[in-house]
C-alpha cells in the first residue's frame, strides 16, 4: 500500500469515527437507538379488565363470563360479571314465545 493510500484510508476512518461523514445526510444515515422511555406506556390494568368484561357482554355467552370470572377472581368487577352471568342463565332458561 502506498503512503498516499494509507493517508486516505486513515482520513476516511477518522471521518467515519467523528460521526456520519460517510453518509451524505450526516446523522440521518445512522439508526436511532431506542430507549425504554421511547416505548408506549402500558395501559392501565383496570381499563384492560373493563374491556374484557365488555367483550364478555358482546359475546353474550356464559362461557365468556366464566372465562372473565376465572381470570379475575379478586377484581371488583367480579360481582358484576357474576350478576350478569346469572341474568344470562335465567333469560336462557325462560321459555321463548
Amino acid at each position: 500500500m502506498t503512503d498516499r493510500a494509507i493517508r486516505i484510508a486513515a482520513l476516511a476512518a477518522i471521518a467515519l469515527a467523528l460521526g456520519g461523514a460517510g453518509h451524505p445526510d450526516g446523522d440521518q444515515g445512522r439508526e436511532q437507538s431506542v430507549r425504554s422511555t421511547d416505548q408506549p406506556r402500558p395501559r392501565d390494568g383496570t381499563v384492560a379488565i373493563q374491556q374484557e368484561l365488555h367483550a364478555a357482554r358482546r359475546s353474550g355467552t356464559v362461557a365468556a363470563y366464566d372465562l372473565f370470572i376465572a381470570r379475575h377472581p379478586e377484581h371488583p368487577l367480579l360481582e358484576v360479571a357474576r350478576r350478569e352471568r346469572l341474568a344470562l342463565l335465567r333469560s336462557a332458561s325462560r321459555p321463548q314465545n
